[in-house]
């Protein structure tokens, strides 16, 4: 019964941690994109600037049009300039959500580790002791046949089932199942 409740215990908090994992996952990726998305509205907007602008400056008649060429030059330059350190940004973001996805998973890795030990060391004393303290046959699994066999005469008709039902799903030796089935049909 302790075993299927810390059992579950332990699903129930992988299966958290795993949820948990897959909303940040999720979160991350959300952010990539809208970072994606922000950037690549950015890129438009600056292509629509240069186009306006150099739109402007081949108006026939425009006062800036004597300097369309080295404006444009260095509004070119100006808008490579933007789009490079968008591009840098975007992998620095990139970057950032990788490194906390590693670190978040990491993370994960140790509390499911220090979950699990928390409880395996204590449920391994108490499934000995619950074992030693409830079982008909203290030190069972150390007995050979002749020991175990002295030792069904003072059990009851109770306490012989449960050692045929350990013995069955166990070690499984016939002679101690017969002597078993035998004292349990005999009523002691």
């Amino acid at each position: 019964m302790m075993d299927r409740n810390v059992s579950s215990r332990m699903e129930e908090a992988a299966q958290d941690a795993q949820g948990s994992q897959a909303q940040w996952l999720s979160a991350m990726r959300s952010l990539a994109e809208q970072i994606q998305k922000q950037q690549q509205y950015s890129q438009q907007m600056t292509q629509e600037l240069i186009n306006t602008y150099m739109q402007l400056l081949n108006t026939p008649g425009s006062y800036l049009s004597g300097q369309a060429e080295q404006q444009q030059q260095t509004l070119q330059q100006t808008a490579q300039q933007w789009m490079e350190q968008a591009q840098q940004q975007q992998q620095t973001f990139q970057q950032q959500a990788q490194q906390q996805q590693q670190s978040f998973q990491q993370m994960t890795q140790e509390v499911m580790s220090t979950y699990s030990e928390l409880f395996n060391i204590p449920l391994t004393y108490a499934q000995e002791g619950l074992k030693d303290a409830q079982f008909p046959i203290e030190g069972y699994d150390e007995l050979t046949v002749e020991e175990v066999s002295e030792r069904l005469s003072s059990l009851s008709a109770e306490d012989l089932r449960e050692v045929r039902d350990y013995e069955e799903r166990n070690k499984n030796r016939e002679t101690i199942l017969e002597q078993l089935d035998r004292k349990i049909r005999s009523g002691s």
